[in-house]
């Protein structure tokens, strides 16, 4: 593994925001890119950033939306790439889940991805075979490396960790 991804990952880690988002309110738009702080979800997280990009009501009021990151260099074969014009960012297609109208409030709307693309990462999340920029699938994948673990596998395991429990909401819902 090069020793600069390493770097990254351990970079990656720590960061930490130092602003405070609070007080912020905007409104739901399909295919709206938020930022905010994982505070904003929970007192209990840590203050770390979660950028997520909105793809669907599912109800009156709860949302569908992925999983967005500016670590860029972690991309893997199952990430969209999109460039904001801004920013370049992975839109984690296997990184889906769920909040309310209301927790989508707290995060600041910061760009917009058009309707074609918002339905383009819907099918590649599905299996099509869609035009996208996309990552590289890591190695590890195909075959059998020992203890060893690409890291960018380790950045998915990290990101999905932070939005876990907003991910199996859903199951939840459809008990009731």
């Amino acid at each position: 593994m090069a020793k600069w991804l390493k770097d990254l990952f351990n970079e990656y880690l720590q960061e930490q925001l130092e602003e405070d988002l609070n007080g912020v309110k905007s409104s739901v738009e399909i295919g709206g890119v938020y930022f905010g702080s994982l505070q904003s979800l929970s007192k209990d997280k840590p203050n770390k950033p979660l950028y997520f990009v909105v793809l669907r009501k599912i109800d009156d009021n709860l949302y569908e939306v992925m999983k967005a990151s500016d670590w860029y260099h972690f991309a893997t074969g199952r990430d969209v790439i999109i460039d904001l014009g801004t920013m370049t960012m992975i839109v984690e297609s296997d990184c889906n889940f769920y909040l309310t109208e209301e927790e989508i409030s707290r995060f600041r709307l910061i760009d917009r991805i058009d309707d074609e693309m918002t339905d383009k990462i819907k099918r590649f999340r599905e299996g099509e075979d869609v035009d996208v920029k996309k990552g590289f699938t890591p190695m590890s994948k195909y075959i059998n490396l020992g203890d060893y673990k690409d890291i960018r596998e380790a950045f998915k395991e990290e990101e999905f960790k932070q939005i876990r429990e907003y991910h199996l909401r859903i199951f939840e819902l459809l008990s009731e």
